[in-house]
């Protein structure tokens, strides 16, 4: 969770920076409010003018925060300074939620960031206590998204009836049915939830019906089963353990803006533990 931050400032390792009151007051920030670079698949024509349009992708985000460093009640400016360089430390791998609020109308956004840079100047308006640094941070994912994670569940919702005796065997639930839900995603780009899927249930197939596009699962799973499908990285695991051979066939997805309507389908015997719970968070670029 981050810590509690205001209008115009940034959270980052619980560490807030910027807005009214701080001892680290932001000048100008460059990169996040910007389209992050474009990776393109163009290629040249050979012998001939032009070249090949091929396909545009969004590439990486890089932030630049410039700000100053002040003294504050009971720390001088170098202190504070030292507490911030403990704060923006790189890190060998993945990456940590940087928190930010611009404005009263909009939520609480956050980008997955890591720290590629510190600069900061030693001039006399250092020894002043006035120092000025620049921060770099870089996104391998290039949205931001509204810091709230959101959740839906398809949920099988056994029928009730009447109660008939029988003496004869009879078999129920083989049947095939369908769930659905509705996923919101309030940005402006696409978004990629989290779905982990438990049973019975038996070669489910779960999709988004607004995009024309599903993943179909072969096997038979228990109310002990999670298969955890991650549609960001196209990871897919079984109990925790790496499970791609479980995938038949289909087309990834994401969740688009606006509504999407998500459905889970497959046979078997279903019970009232047979459901998948969609995370995710709104997304914007």
């Amino acid at each position: 969770m981050p810590s509690v931050i205001t209008n115009y400032s940034f959270s980052f390792n619980n560490q807030v920076f910027g807005g009214a009151g701080s001892p680290y007051q932001i000048q100008s920030v460059d990169g996040l409010e910007s389209l992050p670079g474009i990776r393109n698949q163009d290629d040249n024509r050979g012998y001939n003018d032009g070249m090949f349009s091929g396909r545009d992708f969004f590439g990486g985000r890089s932030i630049s925060i410039i700000f100053n460093t002040f003294a504050s009640t009971g720390f001088s400016a170098q202190e504070n300074y030292n507490t911030i360089q403990q704060t923006l430390l790189p890190q060998t791998s993945g990456t940590t939620p940087l928190y930010f609020s611009l404005s009263n109308n909009l939520v609480e956004q956050v980008v997955y960031a890591r720290v590629r840079a510190l600069r900061t100047s030693v001039d006399p308006n250092y020894t002043y206590g006035y120092i000025t640094s620049q921060v770099e941070f870089f996104c391998p994912n290039p949205l931001y998204f509204a810091s709230n994670t959101q959740t839906a569940t398809l949920i099988y919702t056994p029928p009730t009836g009447r109660i008939y005796n029988r003496t004869y065997p009879v078999t129920y639930g083989g049947g095939s049915v369908t769930i659905t839900t509705t996923i919101n995603n309030a940005g402006w780009a696409n978004t990629y939830p989290n779905i982990a899927l438990s049973g019975p249930i038996t070669n489910p197939t779960i999709g988004n019906s607004t995009q024309n596009a599903s993943l179909t699962f072969v096997g038979t799973f228990s109310s002990a089963d999670v298969l955890n499908i991650d549609l960001y990285n196209k990871l897919i695991t079984l109990n925790g353990v790496a499970a791609r051979n479980t995938l038949l066939s289909g087309t990834w997805f994401s969740a688009s803006p606006g509504n999407n309507q998500y459905y889970l389908t497959g046979t078997g015997t279903l019970s009232g533990t047979t459901q998948a719970i969609v995370t995710w968070q709104s997304a914007y670029v």
